[in-house]
């Protein structure tokens, strides 16, 4: 629409500047018949014809306006009286030359400017065909591509300047789909894999509950009875995070899910106590009744990734204590070894980061950074601090209800 707009534009200009070269611009010619007739009206005792002038050598200035006269170009003309000169009859026409030669120097200057004109018009023509146009097309085609869709083409001319550029582009909208393509084959291969992959854990699975029965029943002892109880509560735990992690593989969800609801503070009394044969663990003071907003699955995560991690890291007995707030619980966990260098303690919860201090260690940099998001899914809080004797800290607010 712009480009229309410029070139009528140009139209209308280039018609207002030739109308100078239809007018007329030539000076008329002297008709001699004419001007002798004038003489001999003179001679004959008539007036001056209107535009002569007539000068006698009487006259003071005769020579000097005689001379300018011809200086500039004017007709002079005898008038005798019985043969004899009398005067000079002038028709001094230099104003009318010199108004037609400024209106041909007019004309030729509109007719060369006309002429830039229309050239750069067809320059301009030119180069929006040639150029501007192709970029024209190439950022519809980058929209549509940003938009998410590969299918719209992208066309090339014949005679098309960045042809190859063009091309280029087309190609990488091409490679881009077969891309597209080959990552949902590969994101359907995952999920198949990861159904065969369940099947397959939760056959052993299965097992380990049935083989924690049959000793709960040879040997019920309550020592038996309690640790064949925690195996259980553990691979019922693997069961759950297997089928979550299922659903939202299948889902195609980008994140964990977290389910949380009102429950007992009771239930996080079972959790810390299943830790019990993990390692040496600590419990004091007794977690206030209450009703806390929670998902069980996700908090017992929490719970032991922080234990794990001081188990791993610093391998000392680890100390479990209970504070009661107005808006929650805080569960403080709590290790005797070197801690978190300062620096590091505020990217521990940073996803796949981990510390300087665990090389040589198995590890992927997740569990603390889950115990984070998974918190912040329950409005519950974490944070992590060096105690002051010693020792590294964790703090797990739960919110009640």
């Amino acid at each position: 629409m712009k480009f229309r707009f410029i070139v009528m534009a140009w139209i209308i200009l280039l018609g207002v500047c030739l109308i100078p070269v239809f007018m007329r611009t030539e000076v008329q010619t002297r008709d001699m018949v004419y001007y002798n007739a004038c003489v001999r009206y003179v001679e004959s005792g008539g007036e001056v014809p209107e535009g002569a002038v007539v000068i006698s050598p009487s006259d003071k200035d005769y020579e000097a306006r005689l001379n300018a006269y011809l200086k500039n170009g004017a007709l002079v003309m005898d008038i005798k009286d019985d043969g004899m000169v009398t005067g000079k009859i002038i028709w001094d026409d230099s104003g009318e030359h010199k108004a037609a030669e400024e209106r041909g120097m007019f004309i030729r200057g509109m007719i060369i400017w006309v002429a830039v004109a229309v050239c750069g018009t067809c320059l301009i023509v030119f180069i929006y065909l040639r150029y501007i146009r192709p970029f024209g097309k190439l950022r519809k085609f980058a929209g549509e591509v940003a938009k998410g869709n590969l299918d719209f083409p992208l066309e090339i001319g014949r005679n098309d300047f960045f042809g190859g550029f063009t091309e280029s582009f087309d190609i990488m909208r091409t490679e881009l789909q077969n891309a597209r393509a080959k990552e949902a084959s590969l994101q359907k291969a995952k999920q198949e894999m990861l159904a065969e992959l369940s099947h397959d854990i939760r056959t052993p699975l299965a097992t380990i509950s049935a083989t924690c029965e049959v000793l709960e029943v040879k040997n019920p002892s309550p020592d038996v009875t309690a640790k064949t109880g925690v195996i259980k509560s553990k691979a019922a735990t693997i069961d759950s995070l297997i089928s979550n992690m299922m659903s939202a593989s299948l889902a195609e969800a980008e994140e964990l899910r977290v389910d949380p609801r009102e429950e007992s503070s009771e239930l996080i009394v079972t959790m810390v106590n299943n830790l019990r044969d993990v390692g040496e663990v600590n419990v004091s003071g007794k977690i206030p009744e209450c009703l806390l907003y929670f998902d069980p699955l996700r908090l017992e995560q929490v719970i032991d990734n922080v234990v794990g991690n001081s188990l791993k890291y610093a391998g000392t007995a680890i100390d479990i204590g209970y504070t009661r707030q107005d808006s929650g619980v805080v569960i403080k966990i709590s290790d005797k070894g070197p801690g978190v260098k300062e620096d590091e303690l505020t990217l521990i919860t940073q996803k796949f980061y981990r510390g300087s201090e665990s090389e040589g260690l198995s590890g992927s940099g997740l569990g603390l950074y889950l115990a984070d998001y998974f918190m912040k899914k329950m409005e519950g809080d974490i944070a992590f601090h060096n105690a002051p004797g010693g020792g590294f800290t964790a703090e797990i607010f739960v919110r009640k209800v």
